[in-house]
């Protein structure tokens, strides 16, 4: 009885490559199944095979005729556009090239409240009260001399110097209260000047600021035309249809080469066991025979 003999072991290599071209026939069938040809208002994207391509398909997207008219004019539209963007690099460049003229604008102002000093308000207020009262006062003198010589009373007569008191006490009462009122009309004043040189200040800063908004803008022009030119829109090209691609499970050569050596082996464990068995059986019965032959 011959001895059974155990598996071969398998080839790495052939195993290898089995499971390689079961891998490649798997992509295969997948991309085939994913190849899924479109159609629509825009136009269409189909596959087509073409042997030079990594998977063997190529993708070929055209245009419905309405689409493909519009993109052909626009086409000619965009070329005209980077024509004229191409003839305005010049403007561009000078624009560019040069900072931004601020000649002729006005100058920043700043404003300080503490230049506005209010004794000068005041004495301008009280100067021109007092270029009020001289005139008065001059009058009322010459009146009241006039009248002390057409009675007769000398400059040191008693009624003579009562009256120049009446008058000096009056005289200064007058100017005292144009001194008061000088004050509060300093004040007025002061407030209407710190007011108007706070608008002028605002005013002029704010003609600087729009003037050079201005100027900014006519030097950014060529370079907003430019851009404008060059982000002139063309015809959007049709995509194929959103789908959920479809994923084949690969072949599992070396699971399925590893489940057949298993049994293999479990086939050859069997076979060694039956065998064992059956020597086992035979020494049982030749020791069974030489027993007996022995006893006679």
């Amino acid at each position: 009885m011959s001895k059974p003999k155990p598996p071969a072991a398998p080839d790495p290599v052939q195993l290898a490559n089995a499971q390689s071209a079961a891998n490649m026939q798997t992509a295969q069938a997948q991309q085939k199944l994913n190849l899924i040809n479109s159609r629509g208002p825009q136009g269409s994207v189909s596959y087509v095979a073409d042997p030079s391509a990594p998977g063997g398909f190529r993708q070929e997207t055209a245009l419905s005729q309405p689409e493909q008219q519009n993109y052909d004019r626009s086409t000619a539209v965009y070329g005209g556009a980077l024509d004229t963007a191409g003839q305005q690099l010049g403007r561009v460049n000078d624009a560019l090239g040069q900072g931004l003229n601020t000649e002729g604008l006005p100058g920043l102002q700043g404003f300080d409240p503490a230049a506005f000093d209010r004794q000068k308000y005041e004495d301008n207020a009280y100067q021109q009260a007092t270029r009020r009262l001289d005139p008065q006062w001059q009058k009322i003198e010459d009146s009241t001399d006039a009248k002390l010589a057409a009675q007769g009373l000398g400059a040191n007569s008693d009624a003579t110097r009562n009256l120049r008191q009446d008058l000096i006490r009056d005289r200064n009462d007058a100017y005292g209260q144009a001194r008061a009122d000088s004050l509060n009309q300093g004040g007025v004043e002061q407030a209407r000047a710190i007011q108007q040189g706070l608008a002028g200040s605002t005013f002029n800063n704010q003609a600087r600021t729009q003037g050079l908004q201005e100027r900014a803008y006519v030097q950014n022009q060529p370079l907003a035309q430019l851009q404008a030119l060059l982000g002139t829109g063309q015809v959007g090209m049709p995509q194929g249809v959103q789908y959920t691609p479809t994923s084949v499970g690969q072949t599992d050569v070396l699971g399925a080469q590893g489940l057949a050596l298993n049994q293999q082996n479990q086939n050859y464990q069997t076979k060694m066991q039956q065998q064992q068995g059956m020597l086992g059986g035979l020494f049982s019965l030749g020791s069974a025979g030489l027993g007996a032959w022995g006893a006679r």
